[in-house]
């Protein structure tokens, strides 16, 4: 210690907020700080960490870019969820032969589950009241963690259970991580629209994962009592227009290579609309009462050109 020099007051501070929640087993940084009130330079303290579990380590820390004195140290949160603190101590130490005092900073940060998320595709539109349709629901972890075997449960809008599945044992091909399943439910008998809630329980896992929800609608429509055929032409030409979407209500086709759509539906008025691009076709209301074939004739429009506006 230098003559007449007393020990200098050390001490540790938060560089940055502190996470608040760290996802269990997750790696995460802390930032501090430590300074001492003379002014010292102690950007080279070593540090040690109390963990959660009583363990005393070395810091593994590193400098802070462009923040002098600031160290990053690497933690782990435990593996297990629930509020958990950390603490950082320095010294007692010597500094340029000056004794600097003991430090301390206690960090809390709640170890929470991984997240999940869920989705449903592959939804058939519409479906005839009273029948059964399938549909597709998988669902990824925030740790890419394997979650086959996943419970999946479907509940209708009275919040009865209607179907229940598993995730599968592998990923859905050409991803790397949504486990998926595909379930069958029955349609209710009343016409109109629909909506189901879908719920995943991950089960046991070897990091704690949260539930996740969604939901679904679909068209259920009455049973299919008449046919009607649309064939869609170009106005002027009369060529066949292919790949062209037809849509009445909420039943939907596309034309074939000859522009022929077939939609069999039950009997009522329905709007017509026929979409392709470079296409315009007229909106129509037609009534079907019978099994019936019409004709759309669509008018071909030029291409934007995207420069125009440079032109003008």
């Amino acid at each position: 210690m230098t003559a007449g020099t007393g020990p200098h007051a050390t001490t540790i501070e938060l560089a940055a907020p502190a996470p608040p929640e760290v996802a269990v087993g997750a790696d995460f940084l802390l930032s501090v700080k430590v300074s001492c009130a003379a002014g010292c330079d102690l950007a080279a303290v070593p540090l040690e960490i109390t963990t959660p579990d009583g363990a005393v380590i070395a810091s593994a820390c590193r400098a802070g870019p462009g923040r002098a004195g600031t160290v990053d140290i690497a933690l782990e949160a435990p593996r297990q969820t629930g509020g958990c603190s950390w603490t950082v101590r320095s010294g007692p130490h010597y500094c340029a032969d000056i004794r600097h005092e003991e430090a301390s900073l206690a960090v809390r940060i709640d170890a929470v589950p991984h997240a999940t998320s869920l989705a449903v595709w592959a939804v058939p539109s519409p479906v005839v009241m009273g029948q059964s349709f399938a549909i597709k629901v998988g669902a990824k972890s925030s740790a890419a963690m394997a979650l086959a075997g996943g419970k999946i449960e479907v509940r209708d809008e009275s919040d009865a259970v209607v179907a229940r599945g598993c995730l599968g044992e592998t990923p859905l091909p050409g991803t790397s991580a949504l486990y998926w399943t595909k379930i069958e439910l029955p349609a209710p008998p009343g016409e109109g629209m629909h909506v189901w809630s879908v719920t995943l329980e991950p089960g046991e896992l070897p990091l704690a994962h949260e539930g996740a929800a969604t939901t679904f609608s679909t068209s259920i429509v009455g049973p299919p009592e008449h046919r009607l055929t649309i064939k869609v032409i170009e106005k002027d030409t009369a060529a066949p227009i292919a790949d062209a979407q037809v849509r009445l209500s909420a039943f939907r086709a596309a034309t074939d290579p000859s522009g022929l759509a077939v939609v069999d539906l039950p009997r009522g008025v329905y709007e017509l609309n026929v979409w392709k691009v470079g296409y315009e076709a007229p909106r129509r209301t037609v009534t079907v009462n019978e099994n019936m074939s019409i004709a759309v004739e669509v008018v071909s429009v030029p291409e934007e050109d995207p420069d125009a506006a440079w032109l003008m």
